[in-house]
């Protein structure tokens, strides 16, 4: 090809061949421009300067023969060498893990996502970016927050036993935080409680399933969804998002949320201390949107043998203080029910907090996930001009939400509000600070949990052990099911509670 009609090589997007989801997924959570080729055809890498591809699926004579000597290949094989595991593959794996949090004395267990995603992307993105600005490129990104927001901040609040004194009295203090309050309700709990819905029908308030459990079979989820769904429709709420008890999720469980048309769901057994994604499903990215949160409650405090408030607000507080200084969704949880409905100071302490940042969006995780879809559907080119300008070109430009650009050097940030189409910038004219850090103190992976099963647990786990469901409402489509369904039988027999 001539130098006469050669194209003008475009930075950014990034070109994907042949990679593997994982890295598609992170990339949108970054808000990095890039296009999945598809096509085997040189005229399809003409896009951007910069191709990814995976050395196990895509040979570098292959890649040689598509893309000119302008570009720059990125073989991503090289981000796996030396690590434990597969970083692709962690990021799209489903599996979940005990883990521990340790603050002062105390030992917070939980079960979660069985791999730290939020770290094992970022240090992808490190990586990716260092080659990138190596080869020359500029890294850019599409602010997480609508401009001029720099963190945000969600308390969401899952509705899961009927003691309706303790919610009224939560009410009272959660006045301070209503406007970014997330309320998840079992309506088996309180769809007989018509003062508390009807205080909830004011508030963000969503699904939490009718039983309070997450089944592995997807009719049982489906059945347990759908009569939440339609109690809450029948007392005048319009749900569109779930949140699994005990973070719990499964493929099948997807799959309910996607035939409900929710949009998001919460589930700290996939995610957790993540940007939002949309889970892959093994052979595409699911329709519902994952909002992660920090899975520490006050409740883990308690197992471990502490009730003082001051201490739960305390943790809970340094962790949205750490947050937000990173730059970070600040999302955190807990249980009004003989919990935050008697603490408070919880409530009181996050608000303070917040009364000392002026740049954190206290938002919904509902408002949260229409701005991340909205985020997530923006596509965008960066272009190179004279004298050292990139022009930044915005498709299908939208003023539904203030949109802001971050343009990364080194360890060096700048963010721009993006006021129409096109911006035109020269990176060296910019203003720039230093990138927050999310290493280190509270933000740190949690230990794994490395305890055994015991026998009790591992049989439990093997037939979906749960006496939330009604004896008469158990299945008994597979053997686990009747093996589950005989024991609580047997147990209501000999103790007279089933």
């Amino acid at each position: 090809m001539s130098s006469l009609y050669r194209p003008i090589l475009a930075p950014l997007p990034l070109l994907l061949w042949k990679t593997p989801p994982g890295l598609e997924l992170i990339l949108a959570q970054e808000g990095i421009a890039h296009e999945v080729i598809r096509d085997a055809h040189p005229y399809a890498f003409r896009r951007g300067r910069f191709v990814l591809y995976d050395g196990r699926t895509a040979s570098r004579p292959e890649i040689r023969s598509l893309t000119t000597r302008e570009q720059v290949a990125i073989d991503v094989d090289l981000f796996r060498r030396g690590e434990p595991v597969d970083p692709f593959e962690a990021l799209v794996d489903q599996g979940a893990a005990g883990a521990i949090w340790k603050y002062r004395q105390w030992r917070l267990r939980e079960r979660v996502a069985r791999y730290p995603k939020a770290w094992i992307r970022r240090a992808l993105i490190d990586a990716i970016r260092g080659q990138v600005e190596s080869g020359g490129g500029t890294w850019m990104r599409l602010a997480p927050f609508p401009y001029p927001y720099r963190s945000a901040f969600n308390l969401r609040v899952d509705l899961d036993e009927p003691v309706p004194e303790d919610y009224h009295r939560f009410a009272l203090t959660r006045n301070l935080l209503a406007d970014c309050t997330t309320h998840f309700v079992s309506t088996q709990a309180y769809e007989h409680h018509p003062v508390v819905m009807e205080d909830l029908l004011r508030q963000d308030t969503q699904s939490h399933g009718h039983f309070h459990y997450v089944y592995r079979d997807a009719t049982a989820n489906a059945r347990n969804l759908e009569r939440a769904d339609a109690i809450l429709r029948d007392r005048g709420f319009a749900p569109g998002a779930f949140a699994g008890p005990h973070g719990r999720w499964n493929p099948g469980l997807d799959d309910v949320l996607e035939s409900l048309g929710y949009e998001y769901s919460s589930d700290f057994q996939l995610g957790y201390d993540d940007l939002p994604f949309f889970p892959w499903k093994g052979t595409r990215f699911s329709d519902v949107l994952q909002v992660p949160i920090h899975p520490v409650c006050e409740g883990l405090f308690l197992e471990d043998g502490d009730a003082d408030g001051r201490i739960v607000a305390e943790y809970l507080c340094r962790v949205v203080e750490a947050k937000i200084a990173a730059g970070e969704p600040a999302f955190v949880y807990g249980h009004p029910e003989r919990r935050l409905g008697r603490m408070p100071e919880v409530l009181i302490g996050l608000n303070r907090v917040l009364d000392g940042h002026s740049l954190v969006w206290r938002t919904t995780l509902t408002e949260m996930a229409r701005w991340w879809r909205w985020r997530a559907s923006r596509r965008f080119v960066v272009l190179p001009r004279g004298g050292g300008r990139l022009e930044i070109q915005v498709e299908d430009w939208d003023e539904a939400y203030p949109l802001a650009m971050e343009i990364h050097r080194g360890d060096f940030s700048c963010t721009i509000p993006l006021r129409g189409t096109r911006t035109v910038i020269r990176a060296e004219d910019l203003v720039y600070e230093r990138r927050p850090s999310a290493a280190g103190g509270l933000l740190r992976p949690p230990c794994p949990d490395r305890r055994p099963p015991g026998l009790r647990e591992a049989v439990r786990r093997a037939i979906d052990w749960e006496t939330v469901t009604p004896l008469q409402e158990l299945s008994t489509g597979t053997l686990s099911d009747r093996v589950k369904k005989g024991l609580r039988w047997w147990k209501l027999r000999r103790t007279g509670t089933d």
